[in-house]
């Protein structure tokens, strides 16, 4: 299995953090800060909402963080939707191997992604089942989920876990759109940091969740689900 980097940009945990992960799962990237203890939301209704969220980790040392811009965007388009009246639209620019060479091109390292707000604290359990449609390519790294979840009840992440899209097709809902669907407890891959095993289990606490891309591409995306609720408007649920 290829290498790929696995970047940890400084909005989730202080960079440098640099690990490599054997895999063809690429960068894992978070962007929300301490979650709220899970006690907080378990009474309470879930209630999605998806943030787009765009950066770029910039060589040759791939420490300093850019957002938006030209090599990566995460916004809300109404040019395209399955269900509502829009979907977040994310791309890249630039293929991500180029990180591997003597002179790797700005934009290598750059990812977009939709946010899952409103699951931070929540069990793995309660987590569920999560998924999302897709116009655009349904590959095997992009788009997918990242999750990050923590063990220790810190409201730091431990771990990463990746679901990817095409290892979980789950329908064909309209021309052009691919869903998928996983269980959290059943990533594609996952592990501890720096590199350990993983360490998921079904009373790890989410962190941070998102729908991720980093490959050269665009994609649409829609109707995402996560602890029985569904979101894909601006507004969410």
């Amino acid at each position: 299995m290829a290498n790929r980097w696995t970047l940890l940009p400084p909005a989730m945990i202080a960079l440098p953090f640099l690990v490599t992960a054997c895999l063809n799962e690429p960068t894992a990237a978070g962007t929300a800060s301490r979650a709220p203890a899970a006690s907080l939301l378990a009474a309470d209704p879930v209630s999605l909402k998806l943030i787009p969220t765009a950066g770029n980790l910039v060589p040759p040392d791939f420490t300093k963080e850019t957002g938006n811009g030209p090599y990566s965007q995460a916004r809300w388009t109404s040019k395209l939707a399955l269900e509502g009246k829009f979907s977040v639209l994310l791309t890249k620019s630039v293929d991500f191997a180029s990180c591997y060479t003597a002179t790797p091109q700005n934009g290598c390292a750059a990812f977009a992604a939709a946010i899952v707000s409103g699951v931070q604290g929540m069990t793995i359990a309660d987590l569920g089942d999560i998924g999302f449609s897709v116009s655009g390519t349904c590959g095997g790294g992009s788009p997918r989920f990242n999750l990050f979840y923590d063990t220790d009840g810190d409201g730091q992440a431990d771990g990463v876990a990746f679901y990817g899209c095409a290892a979980h097709v789950s329908g064909t809902p309209a021309e052009g759109w691919t869903s998928m669907s996983a269980n959290a407890l059943t990533p594609d891959f996952c592990y501890t940091f720096p590199a350990g095993d993983c360490s998921l289990t079904l009373n790890s606490t989410v962190v941070e969740l998102s729908v991720f891309v980093d490959e050269l591409g665009a994609w649409n995306i829609d109707v995402v689900r996560a602890a029985g609720a569904t979101t894909g408007e601006p507004n969410g649920t």
